[in-house]
């Protein structure tokens, strides 16, 4: 494996030294340098290439070749995938170039050229299930019931994805409308078996203040109907409601008992590293392992207890709230926090500061004040070396669709505790609230912390080189 692996780099880097002295790249080269996975190198010879001028034959070559990269790096790199498959569209406007251009998209969390991906993909090849069903999946994500419901019926009925379009269209029909989802979580989807290497991407964590409602200003839970006719039970803090507007309550009490529990005391953690909590309730949606599966795919399903989203925390139906899934928790919770602090907007926030004080409050409460030992001696390394990445690398997009997930996390959970450090907790949410207020977030750390941006990525690199 090794030895295959050092033959394509030598592969590669011999195509880039050719393709650099060339004129222009050829249908030829793009064949070759997919086949020795060199997508960078591929990304690069194509970035600027126009398809005018090449005859259709070389055309959907390269395209096809482009369409191969999208596919390979849409569950490691989605911008990367994005950009291959934006080429791969224009030169050779294929099923598979304009599905993978559209998951690739929503990955970013562009969601716009996501729509238009899978509605050319649904002018252009009707008979293809996968476009309709993903086109559903993204409005009803984004709260648009009635346009996701007019996509899903656009699935061809004898398609592969027809059965799995009838069962969404089914809950969206007996349901509440589907808020616009959040971007914490690692989902994948699912479409055909020849789909399997596509992943869906993990939704999109929006930021808009909450509606006005009225709420119990009780410690206890109490049970009432609200404007829209569905029983819901509520305190000072958690409004929890079912998914499914036709489930009711006390028919779970078990489960409905654990998870109150596993989020109160994600609150409490909340309080007591964090120095505050959410004040306004959240809504806590209670999804069934199947509806879950279906908006948000089915490793997620498997895997994720539930994230944060739109201010609601959307929880998966988990036979059991295990130590694993409580942390998970406390990390959502965290979000929901962080999302009133910056007045809602939490797009003034770069992702690295986001997913690093969830992450950062995530060791606290299992008692350490550091990632895991190897993502500790990784980062250790790379500091070393001179090759720890800038934050500014981490500020826009899920971390999850970066190539190496688990250390970008880890990085950025090193940048907010070097700043708890640094200044302490009360500085750093008044560095959030500032941000909010309007100051720029470059602005706010400066003023807290006494440093820029720059100078972060210098005392991390020689904090941990140190390590």
């Amino acid at each position: 494996m090794a030895g295959n692996a050092a033959t394509l780099g030598l592969v590669a880097l011999a195509l880039t030294l050719t393709l650099l002295l060339s004129a222009a790249p050829t249908a030829a080269d793009a064949t070759r340098l997919a086949k020795a996975e060199a997508w960078e190198e591929l990304y690069l010879a194509w970035a600027s290439a126009s398809p005018k001028g090449h005859k259709k034959k070389d055309a959907q070559a390269i395209g096809a070749a482009l369409a191969k990269g999208c596919q390979a790096l849409l569950g490691d790199d989605a911008a990367m995938a994005y950009g291959l498959g934006e080429k791969a569209a224009a030169f050779s406007p294929t099923a598979d170039a304009l599905y993978c251009l559209g998951l690739a998209a929503r990955r970013g969390e562009q969601h716009a050229e996501a729509e238009a991906a899978f509605r050319d993909g649904m002018k252009r090849f009707p008979k293809d299930g996968r476009f309709a069903l993903e086109l559903g999946r993204l409005l009803a994500d984004e709260g648009d019931a009635r346009g996701a419901e007019a996509a899903l019926a656009a699935v061809p009925p004898k398609s592969k994805q027809a059965a799995e379009a009838r069962a969404l269209a089914s809950q969206l029909s007996g349901s509440t409308p589907v808020p616009r989802a959040g971007a914490d979580g690692a989902a994948a989807g699912e479409g055909s078996d020849a789909d399997a290497a596509f992943v869906t991407p993990p939704p999109r964590r929006g930021s808009a203040p909450p509606p006005a409602r009225q709420t119990t200003g009780s410690m206890s839970y109490e049970s009432s109907v609200d404007g829209e006719g569905r029983r819901v039970r509520q305190n000072a803090y958690f409004r929890f409601l079912y998914f499914n507007a036709r489930r009711d309550f006390g028919q779970r009490a078990d489960y409905e008992g654990r998870v109150q529990a596993a989020l109160e005391e994600a609150r409490a953690a909340a309080r007591r590293l964090l120095g505050v909590a959410r004040e306004q309730p959240i809504d806590v949606i209670l999804y069934s392992r199947d509806e879950f599966r279906l908006h948000h795919g089915p490793q997620a399903a498997a895997y994720i207890a539930g994230f944060y989203s739109e201010n609601a925390i959307r929880m998966n139906d988990s036979a059991e709230i295990t130590a694993s899934t409580q942390v998970t928790l406390v990390h959502e919770y965290v979000h929901a926090v962080v999302d009133e602090l910056v007045a809602f907007n939490g797009h003034a926030l770069p992702t690295w500061f986001q997913e690093g004080i969830a992450e950062y409050v995530e060791w606290r409460y299992q008692g350490q004040e550091k990632p895991e030992l190897n993502q500790a001696k990784a980062l250790s390394q790379l500091a070393k070396q001179g090759d720890l990445p800038p934050v500014a690398a981490m500020s826009q997009g899920p971390l999850v669709g970066m190539r190496n997930p688990q250390l970008a996390y880890a990085l950025s959970g090193c940048a907010v505790r070097w700043m708890v450090q640094k200044a302490g907790m009360p500085a750093v949410i008044a560095l959030i609230r500032d941000t909010g207020g309007g100051l720029p977030f470059a602005k706010a750390f400066e003023r807290h912390m006494g440093k820029d941006l720059a100078g972060l990525d210098e005392e991390l690199r020689r904090d941990l080189a140190a390590d």
